[in-house]
């Protein structure tokens, strides 16, 4: 498959770019030079494009999340449950304090693969 993310706003340090207006060609899930008129084209203006990207700032299930569950039942009274496998819609759950899978779920819907918890010793 070929794709141009078009009007990107790039970062890439390795190659000294820094925030310029340009597109970005993909061919077989490499960057290339150019790619061929039947690439599909994604319009990302306005949008930061980068090699990878890391969130310096999250807490996906550490022991702050955890403690602060303890002095917060509110989701217990309210018979708020584990999501099952067939019915997603408890990944949305959590009132106070999302659940452990929700913040899970949050995260890979904005792209991320990859998710730990830092401050965990």
């Amino acid at each position: 498959m070929e794709y141009v993310l078009k009007n990107g706003i790039v970062f890439d340090p390795k190659n000294n770019v820094n925030g310029e207006q340009m597109d970005i060609f993909i061919k077989d899930d490499k960057i290339v030079d150019n790619v061929s008129s039947n690439a599909k084209v994604i319009d990302v203006t306005g949008k930061l494009v980068m090699p990878g990207g890391v969130d310096l700032h999250s807490h996906i299930a550490g022991p702050k999340l955890s403690i602060g569950r303890l002095y917060r039942p509110e989701d217990i009274r309210k018979g708020i449950k584990a999501p099952s496998k067939t019915d997603i819609s408890g990944f949305e759950a959590g009132f106070s304090l999302p659940t452990c899978p929700t913040i899970g779920y949050r995260y890979t819907k904005m792209g991320y693969t990859t998710v730990t918890e830092a401050a965990v010793p």
